[in-house]
């Protein structure tokens, strides 16, 4: 159940839910806490040019909501505008943990008020401490991220790369969008759909990319409307066409072990599996070139989807990923090379995780973890070798110091793609096929220290950063021929046709 003040007052939308009535009560003597100081922070009009101040959200960090009693609030009696005895004013913003100072902020003194607070009374206990920062100034220009050349002295595919150009293509993942580099396929997770229908899809038709896109199966309420978001998948038209469009919502795929469940279970299974995340699967064939004289193009099969994120689930994500290896299974036995693109919301060494690189299952799981005994009933084998693009890049010959630092040296993943002041770890990925790709470089990863204390920041539009990788074609071209015959997968998949 969602509560209606945390939607009317504009509170993240994660913390609005409750499962259940019992669990909604249980935390509302914490609950009403934030609603009381969230009223409190408005826009403002500044008085001198009537500028419009933006809304500052006043709830913690929004991802999650803080396990403590701790609130920040101000110390200014209920009142947004204070006036100092020497004539300067002070605007509150915000009653936060942390606060990133944005381009409205250029140029203005910051002052955090901090003091402890009685959460059952909202009452101070502690004398307010002031501290007044100097001018904010403008951010310094992050340079872009570089690209970094795979050398590989020997290849264990046992096939050779073709060297032409023209059957060398890049890839890029996130979670939300940020600079394109000249990319030629793009990846997009959590897309909202008036962000894609609005911004991303006519801006990137410009740029010469046909676009792709499907939703969640289910809409989020959020201030004065309902919200939906889902995969977005771009592609250089000039490069690729599309020959075949899967879409894979994971709540249907579920919806038949959920049905054979015993009587007691069903109630618990719909509400554990029946997730609305969904999957994007296309199947795109290189425009023709003049290398190929026979007719025949090779073709990429890309993956793009968005698992569930809440780590109470484990079985959720498993049974997810495992739906979607299902589906590619006929794909690959098409010869036809596969990219699983996206935020598979899974660390390192996890059971989706080690299914995708290796297998294998990592780890058996309690009943607690899997209550409706899940694992036992899914358990494919995959006939082809998936490898995670930077994985794959770590164990590449003459990576640099710098480099490997960002990394994990016993996952062989990076330290972390996404980085917020909760939570710091790897959950995006980009895998591909072996025996038909070869990684010919990725996208340089970053540092903490370049991030400051987390993401999302002005500088950065998403607590994720992009992963990108450019791959070249190793399948012969005899191989192209067995790819003319397009897999016929089963229910619930659903095909759209070539257009």
């Amino acid at each position: 159940m969602q509560c209606e003040e945390c939607v009317k007052l504009n509170l993240s939308v994660k913390g609005s839910y409750h499962c259940s009535n019992s669990c909604y009560v249980d935390a509302w003597e914490k609950h009403k806490v934030y609603h009381r100081y969230a009223a409190e922070t408005v826009s403002e009009t500044l008085s001198n040019n009537q500028q419009e101040v933006r809304n500052v959200k006043s709830y913690g960090p929004d991802k999650y909501w803080p396990e403590s009693d701790f609130v920040v609030g101000s110390s200014s009696d209920k009142n947004e505008k204070v006036m100092e005895p020497d004539g300067k004013i002070w605007i509150k913003v915000g009653s936060s943990k942390s606060y990133a100072p944005t381009e409205h902020d250029i140029g203005h003194h910051l002052r955090l008020e901090c003091a402890a607070v009685d959460c059952s009374m909202g009452t101070n206990i502690t004398p307010v401490n002031i501290t007044v920062t100097d001018p904010v100034i403008y951010p310094p220009a992050h340079p872009p991220r570089s690209t970094i050349k795979c050398v590989w002295k020997s290849w264990n595919s046992g096939l050779e790369a073709h060297s032409s150009s023209d059957l060398t293509f890049s890839v890029l993942s996130y979670n939300i969008l940020a600079g394109i580099y000249a990319i030629d396929i793009l990846c997009l997770q959590e897309v909202q759909r008036d962000h894609f229908e609005d911004l991303l899809k006519p801006a990137l038709a410009k740029c010469g990319y046909s676009v792709l896109y499907k939703t969640k199966t289910k809409e989020v309420y959020t201030p004065n409307q309902y919200t939906i978001d889902g995969c977005a998948t771009f592609y250089r038209h000039d490069k690729f066409k599309e020959i075949v469009k899967y879409e894979l919502e994971y709540d249907k795929s579920a919806l038949p072990f959920v049905e054979a469940l015993e009587p007691e279970l069903k109630k618990a299974g719909r509400f554990r599996l029946l997730k609305d995340n969904v999957a994007l699967v296309v199947i795109l064939e290189r425009v023709k070139n003049e290398e190929c004289f026979d007719g025949n193009q090779p073709r990429i099969c890309v993956a793009n989807t968005h698992i569930h994120a809440s780590e109470k689930f484990p079985d959720v994500k498993w049974f997810q990923v495992v739906s979607l290896i299902n589906g590619l299974e006929k794909i690959a036995n098409s010869k036809i090379p596969l990219l699983i693109c996206g935020d598979l919301n899974s660390l390192p060494l996890s059971n989706p995780h080690s299914f995708l690189s290796k297998g294998i299952l990592q780890s058996v799981p309690n009943k607690e973890n899997d209550p409706l005994g899940v694992y036992q009933y899914f358990w494919p084998c995959p006939t082809y070798t998936l490898k995670s693009a930077y994985a794959s890049f770590f164990q590449s010959d003459g990576i640099e110091e710098q480099q490997r630092r960002k990394m994990d040296s016993e996952t062989m993943e990076p330290i972390f793609t996404n980085f917020t002041s909760e939570f710091t770890g790897t959950l995006d990925y980009i895998f591909f096929t072996v025996n038909s790709l070869r990684l010919e470089s990725v996208l340089e990863l970053l540092d903490k220290e370049a991030l400051g204390s987390g993401l999302p920041s002005p500088q950065w539009s998403s607590d994720h950063i992009a992963l990108m990788g450019s791959f070249t074609f190793t399948l012969e071209r005899s191989s192209y021929q067995g790819q003319r015959l397009l897999p016929c997968l089963p229910s619930p998949w659903r095909t759209a046709a070539a257009r």
